[in-house]
């Protein structure tokens, strides 16, 4: 009987891929240099590669004996874990990943650039390298200590006409009244084509349906069923392992909702994401995998970016070949830090330089992420203010 003969995790630290995106990860502290590799050898020799950002090495020992078969289709041995097994069945049976899925639904997926919150010359570097890769769009943390007008309209005008911004307030406007201001100006931009959270829906069903009414772009918001059976918003963000993504994509199918899959990763999780997009029919979004953040994908050949789509793989499992040097590269020991870890280890301070009426600015200091995030989100400060700017002392 085929069998899993073994499974490790192999522990990363990849750099990111210019000083611009370390500087900026470091203070935001989103995700990190640490990925986890799962690497699967089965009974027959076959190996397979998952990954994830978090550490599932505590399934390990139940897995090992196991059917692959019987263990892919399980959520629970987690989203790296379950990547690499659908690798190494696939590759076992001779068949894409998409193929163990279900029916493949399209050729080729769309995806997006990602960033978190730039100044604006910055996150015009950012999307001129996403041109430059193929991207025809770009997901853009909007944060209330940044002038968003003045990122946007900087943006606009580095990138080709039909260049789409989708811009994540990830719930910081924090109610539709606040919301639709903002938003309402935001529209008048040609590049902007999509709100994300302007504020976390679901709290306030009403006033998602009244700012959607308000606006003319798309509203996206992270997958809840609340929001699906409301109608109160124009798709949706989904991640999550096999299984419930099948039922989500039933659930919005049935609503006739879209979303887009948010799963981060290198290479090895874009190619995942991909395999998954052709199968799920309401993935018609682009999808967020971050994977350009970090100076390597981890694979031996990289994904094509084209006109903003990648095309499924057609060799059996994830149809990608892991790069085996690149793993030795970066393998570090668990206990290593990252240095967006060593980061936080140093004395810094986070300025926000706030205009006020008289023509002067309110500045207001903070040790870190974990002290102005909060104090924004509660309202504590007044946001998205024309101006507004921060640096890193």
């Amino acid at each position: 009987m085929l069998s899993i003969k073994h499974l490790e995790t192999i522990t990363l630290n990849v750099p990111f891929y210019c000083d611009r995106v370390s500087r900026h990860m470091h203070r935001a502290a989103t995700h990190g240099e640490r990925v986890y590799v799962y690497r699967v050898e089965l009974s027959n020799g076959v190996i397979g590669y998952g990954e994830n950002l978090y550490d599932e090495s505590g399934n390990i020992e139940r897995l090992v004996g196991q059917n692959p078969f019987a263990c892919m289709n399980d959520d629970s041995v987690g989203f790296g874990i379950q990547m690499s097994l659908y690798d190494a069945v696939g590759k076992t049976v001779g068949v894409p990943a998409s193929g163990l899925i279900g029916p493949k639904v399209r050729e080729s997926c769309p995806i997006s650039w990602w960033d978190i919150d730039m100044p604006p010359e910055d996150w015009v570097a950012e999307v001129q390298e996403s041109v430059k890769r193929g991207y025809t769009s770009a997901k853009l943390k909007a944060r209330p200590w940044r002038d968003i007008f003045a990122q946007v309209d900087a943006v606009g005008n580095a990138v080709p006409a039909d260049y789409k911004l989708d811009i994540d307030f990830n719930g910081f406007l924090r109610t539709a009244d606040n919301a639709i201001p903002v938003l309402q100006k935001l529209d008048e931009h040609p590049n902007v084509a999509i709100y994300e959270s302007p504020f976390y829906l679901g709290t306030d069903i009403e006033g998602a349906a009244r700012l959607q009414e308000a606006v003319q772009k798309r509203i996206v918001e992270h997958y809840n069923e609340s929001c699906l059976h409301a109608r109160c918003c124009g798709g949706f963000v989904v991640g999550g392992s096999v299984n419930s993504l099948l039922r989500t994509n039933a659930l919005c199918s049935s609503f006739e909702q879209p979303f887009w899959l948010q799963m981060v990763g290198t290479g090895i999780t874009t190619a995942y994401c991909v395999h998954l997009g052709a199968v799920l029919s309401q993935a018609e979004l682009p999808a967020i995998t971050c994977h350009e953040l970090w100076e390597s994908d981890l694979l031996e050949t990289r994904l094509e970016v084209l006109d903003g789509t990648i095309n499924v793989p057609d060799l059996p499992g994830l149809g990608v070949s892991v790069d085996e040097d690149a793993l030795a590269a970066y393998r570090v020991e668990k206990s290593a830090p990252t240095p967006q870890q060593l980061f936080h280890q140093t004395d810094y301070t986070c300025r926000v330089h706030i205009p006020n009426a008289d023509g002067g600015e309110t500045i207001h200091d903070f040790s870190g992420e974990g002290e102005y995030y909060p104090a924004f989100s509660e309202g504590k400060y007044p946001g998205f203010v024309p101006g507004v700017w921060m640096e890193v002392v």
